[in-house]
């Protein structure tokens, strides 16, 4: 098996800079024998390695001093896998890992390139033939690419909004529509509830593009390295952004500096209309009350914070059609303290499952890890999941 690893840093100094090995050491530091040389104060002259044993590939710290996280945590030694985020010094990479087979073609190409003695043997004279064939080829990429560099110069950016939906590839440098600077999309709001879907491609940097309603940010584009994402992302709308009986303007935005260097794109951009309940302001105060009982018990059963935060939101269902704003508010004020104190709690049992990590506590790191399971039990939540793929990783140690 042959692994090529891509390093991208996503965030730090050359950010953008995409470097790619193949082989089963890759040493990485500021000291010129490196594989991979960063020259940054922060970095020891053999900072930490990337090897390959059997069926794994395994980062391993070299002394670096200041520490390496993987994934958000600090780690000596850990397995690595596709996707992977690696921090250290003031660099954050993303690791693409492609695997090959090492078939008995891949074997007899390298034998065609070895001599006597293990050097390349003296190549042939290719013949006219095959010259012309390549020149050709080469001719009409050429002109491919220069018919794309002429499209990718009328930049659409300021032509004006387009409604929804849109199918088409909206972005910069990804084969559509040319738009470096920013998209904007428009719909009528004729409900108080929306939902926007789209599918994004080629996003290199963290906060790249943000999405925005109303000039009031939404969320940023997640990141989609030299590819575009299997599923579609959804984005609630707001209820406080949206312009109900008027025109709103979605807007994706390249925040990179200059634009025009940096590729990015989106496709299949759609907002949909999410059902609601009529107004009912009986039933939202049940759930309520509901709400407030799980709330004290808290302390008794850990999901019962999760649970009030949920009866909340279901209450909200029912209010959001109301013109009276007194139980709407009440609820999203709760809705507010309840989901603080949970975040402050997920917080807490993190930061201890760092320390204990750090520590090669790994049975202490396992039970805070447990009581974010235990306290956001919803498989759906971030928190949830992110909890859980490193319990896994460390049950596999």
């Amino acid at each position: 098996m042959l692994t090529t690893v891509q390093f991208t840093i996503v965030q730090g100094p050359d950010e953008g800079t995409r470097y790619e090995f193949r082989q089963q050491e890759i040493v990485v530091g500021s000291a010129f024998s490196n594989d991979l040389i960063l020259s940054h104060p922060d970095i020891a002259p053999h900072h930490f390695r990337i090897v390959e044993d059997k069926e794994d590939i395994f980062l391993e710290d070299l002394g670096s001093g200041s520490g390496i996280k993987l994934n958000g945590l600090f780690v000596s030694r850990g397995p690595l896998h596709n996707g992977d985020e690696l921090q250290t010094g003031p660099y954050v990479f993303h690791l693409s890992l492609l695997r090959e087979e090492i078939t008995d073609e891949f074997i007899q190409g390298l034998q065609v390139l070895e001599g006597s003695g293990g050097k390349p043997s003296a190549m042939k004279r290719p013949p006219v033939l095959a010259l012309l064939s390549v020149l050709l080829v080469v001719l009409i990429y050429s002109g491919v690419r220069l018919s794309m560099t002429e499209r990718e110069g009328e930049d659409l950016s300021n032509a004006g909004a387009l409604p929804l939906p849109v199918h088409e590839i909206i972005g910069h440098k990804v084969g559509g529509k040319n738009y470096v600077d920013k998209a904007e999309f428009t719909f009528f709001a004729q409900k108080p509830k929306y939902r926007l879907r789209y599918q994004p491609g080629y996003i290199r940097y963290l906060r790249q593009v943000g999405i925005y309603l109303n000039d009031e940010k939404l969320a940023d584009v997640p990141l989609t390295i030299d590819r575009w994402a299997d599923e579609l992302v959804s984005v609630d709308i707001p209820q406080t952004t949206l312009k109900m009986g008027e025109v709103n303007t979605i807007r994706f935005d390249n925040r990179r500096n200059p634009p025009e260097k940096t590729q990015w794109g989106v496709r299949e951009i759609s907002i949909h209309e999410v059902p609601i309940p009529k107004c009912d302001v009986e039933v939202a105060q049940k759930y309520l009350r509901l709400s407030n009982e799980k709330y004290e018990e808290r302390r008794i059963n850990d999901p019962n914070l999760y649970a009030a935060i949920q009866y909340l939101k279901e209450g909200l269902e029912y209010v959001i059609a109301c013109e009276d704003a007194q139980v709407r508010d009440v609820l999203l004020e709760t809705v507010d303290r309840y989901e603080e104190e949970l975040q402050g709690k997920y917080e807490d049992f993190l930061f201890n499952t760092k320390k204990f990590l750090k520590l090669k506590d790994l049975e202490a790191a396992r039970m805070e890890l447990q009581n974010i399971i235990s306290h956001v039990p919803d498989e759906s939540d971030r928190r949830h999941r992110a909890a859980r793929d490193l319990l896994e990783k460390i049950e596999k140690r």
